[in-house]
């Protein structure tokens, strides 16, 4: 069912979206390509997998716990936070974002905005997120996603690390002095 909760949900991912192809054009040319393609066919087939077990195995739609009007004002206030995470690493980014695991033209390490608290922001954002759908659907097959979707962030991050410690020399210094996606914890 539709409701101004989910309906901002839904609102804050289609920003998200628009945002990152409209500005997906002004992004400096790549100098170095990592192969992503098959993570991408992997998220994807994922996607499609978890959708389908969604709707056909009985257990993965059990309720973890009673929807109320707090938990989706909550669930609202989740996304909406990981929305503006992600803009704003995106902002700090600027032309050096891609969506593939890639080396830039004049590529500069970001260390500044939301790179201070967390080496890989905008998957953090993603992930919170997805917390929101997660505490606004309220299943298990949810949960099981999110959990699923936090791993493939982190496995993502550490292939784009391995290719930035290779690129800029200062990176494993600030990998030592800022965690991966969640502040001061991980």
């Amino acid at each position: 069912m539709i409701n101004f909760y989910s309906l901002f949900i839904i609102t804050c991912f289609l920003v998200m979206a628009i945002i990152w192809v409209a500005t997906a054009f002004s992004a400096k040319r790549v100098a170095r390509k990592s192969g992503g393609w098959i993570l991408r066919i992997i998220f994807y087939a994922t996607i499609v997998l978890f959708i389908y077990l969604q709707k056909n195995i009985d257990f993965l739609t059990i309720s973890l716990w009673s929807k109320t009007g707090t938990t989706y004002i909550v669930a609202d206030v989740v996304t909406f936070a990981g929305l503006l995470v992600m803009l704003w690493a995106r902002i700090n980014l600027g032309k050096n974002w891609s969506a593939n695991i890639v080396i830039k033209e004049n590529h500069k390490l970001i260390t500044s905005g939301p790179y201070a608290y967390v080496r890989h922001p905008i998957y953090s954002g993603l992930i919170l997120m997805v917390l929101g759908i997660v505490l606004y659907v309220d299943t298990l097959g949810w949960l099981i996603f999110f959990i699923a979707f936090f791993f493939g962030a982190y496995y993502k991050a550490q292939k784009e690390e391995r290719i930035l410690i290779n690129y800029f020399p200062d990176y494993l210094e600030y990998k030592n002095k800022v965690k991966t996606l969640i502040p001061f914890i991980f």
